[in-house]
């Protein structure tokens, strides 16, 4: 297939989750926007396309083009043959002049993104070494590394969503097409901007949500990994779904809420492992709440079913083969059990800029009221459930790398943009003031904008450069880490 019909076939397959989202959305009691829509299609479209590949090797069926996208049709076509389309919520009207500019500069974020993933092929370490390495071989011999025989058997057990994305770009591509193969992930981890929006919406007001959307499209280390094609933004996506369907489902959300709580939640850890502390986390609090009867107990089997079916598949088939769930990868003797650890969104300026201030503040703001007026403060106690314990755990265990902060740092931007709406509305409206922020604001979207796009002054003297000149300029420079911007 060449490389224009394996673009438009991956376009069109995304594209056919989107009624297929609209379809589930409306058996849920509760309204839904067009963005949320767009996020579960996003979702959807990733998961079950990488899921049905998944299930026909794990069978012994050596996929093609056809039988790859054959249950993924299955199973969106007859949402999209019968969808109508009816309005949606919409997200509230009128915004000011200022909201729509910093909203136009986070799409120039999202487009830079973009760019850069379809521009450069594969490079870091892990896409190297791993996602992209098992990608190429899934590609090539059509079934799943088998553990057997091989010296890298611990990687092996990682979850391969991402590495299917790539096999599946290479499949329908015809050739190692490791542009096509990048932009699976950065839409993934694009998709966070979405669901911080959704989630700080359902959980506090519409603005929060825009602003926890602000404050993490702030953050220069999003802008430096969100086109890496590293699994960890991809997973904080659906661990944010999980954390919203959970919420909608405990304020009068019906079945599929309970559903797709536990089908996001199992995309997430069909994406990276440490979603199964994040699973700990979360169903603990599912079942606090079910115990206090605000989530009815018969939901929790759609839940759980839900969950199970993608997890045990994964990481059953781990313990069937190698004896083990989760490989002992994680270089915990260098864990670093410092107060400078601590304050990592505060010190590492460079990694958060004023984001990790605001976040901080904004969770020590959301601790404060958990505890004083607990029973009035269910939504923080949501996501403080779902941050505090996944930040001890990687204080405690992997503080070497503040990259793994991004497995749930869109969910401590919903706290950062709570607050920032506190002080909002105590402040008085000042137009100057306003502006002057403003203007601060979209000068650090333009450097964020700027570092999301790789060795800039290569594409400058020659935009048009071949695949050979791409991958030179990479090996020229060291490998060229994901995080070198």
């Amino acid at each position: 297939m060449t490389a224009i019909l394996s673009w438009a076939l991956s376009a069109a397959l995304l594209l056919l989750a989107y009624p297929l989202a609209d379809g589930l959305l409306r058996r849920s009691p509760l309204e839904h926007t067009r963005i949320l829509t767009a996020a579960l299609a996003l979702a959807l479209g990733c998961g079950l396309l990488t899921l049905g590949l998944y299930g026909q090797m794990l069978l012994g069926i050596r996929p093609t083009l056809i039988t790859a996208v054959l249950p993924y049709l299955v199973i969106t076509l007859p949402f999209a043959l019968r969808w109508q389309k009816t309005p949606a919520a919409a997200p509230a009207a009128g915004w000011p002049t200022a909201q729509r500019l910093l909203t136009f500069a986070m799409l120039l974020l999202a487009a830079g993104i973009l760019f850069n993933a379809a521009y450069w092929p594969f490079h870091g370490d892990d896409v190297m070494g791993i996602y992209g390495r098992y990608g190429k071989l899934i590609a090539d011999t059509r079934t799943l590394v088998p553990f057997v025989g091989r010296d890298d058997a611990f990687y092996q057990a990682y979850p391969i969503h991402i590495s299917l994305t790539y096999a599946f770009a290479f499949i329908a591509s015809g050739w190692e097409n490791e542009y096509l193969a990048r932009v699976f992930p950065a839409l993934l981890s694009l998709g966070t901007l979405l669901a911080a929006y959704e989630l700080g919406r359902h959980l506090y007001r519409e603005r929060v949500g825009w602003l926890a959307a602000l404050l993490l499209a702030l953050t220069p280390t999003f802008a430096r990994w969100a086109s890496s094609g590293y699994v960890d933004l991809p997973m904080a996506f659906t661990f944010s779904l999980a954390a919203l369907f959970a919420w909608r489902w405990r304020q009068g959300g019906g079945v599929v809420d309970a559903f797709l709580t536990g089908f996001m939640l199992g995309l997430a850890a069909w994406t990276k492992n440490a979603a199964l502390m994040g699973a700990v986390f979360l169903g603990a609090w599912v079942l606090f709440n079910t115990i206090r009867r605000r989530m009815p107990l018969a939901h929790l089997l759609w839940m759980g079913t839900a969950f199970a079916v993608i997890v045990v598949a994964w990481y059953g088939r781990n313990w069937v083969e190698a004896g083990l769930i989760i490989p002992p990868t994680a270089w915990t003797e260098q864990a670093q059990h410092t107060l400078a650890a601590l304050l990592v969104f505060v010190l590492h300026f460079e990694n958060y800029s004023i984001s990790g201030l605001i976040v901080a503040t904004g969770t020590a703001a959301a601790l404060w009221r958990l505890l004083r007026q607990p029973a009035q403060s269910p939504a923080d106690g949501l996501l403080l459930t779902l941050t505090f314990p996944f930040f001890g755990a990687w204080w405690w265990l992997v503080s070497y790398d503040p990259r793994f902060l991004l497995l749930f740092y869109p969910l401590l931007c919903m706290l950062g943009g709570a607050w920032l709406d506190q002080i909002s509305q105590r402040l008085p409206s000042r137009a100057g003031l306003s502006w002057a922020l403003t203007a601060a604001t979209l000068l650090l979207l333009g450097y964020n904008l700027w570092i999301s796009i790789e060795y800039k002054p290569a594409i400058v003297r020659d935009p048009l450069m071949s695949d050979a000149a791409k991958h030179a300029i990479l090996t020229t420079n060291n490998g060229a880490q994901s995080n070198q911007r």
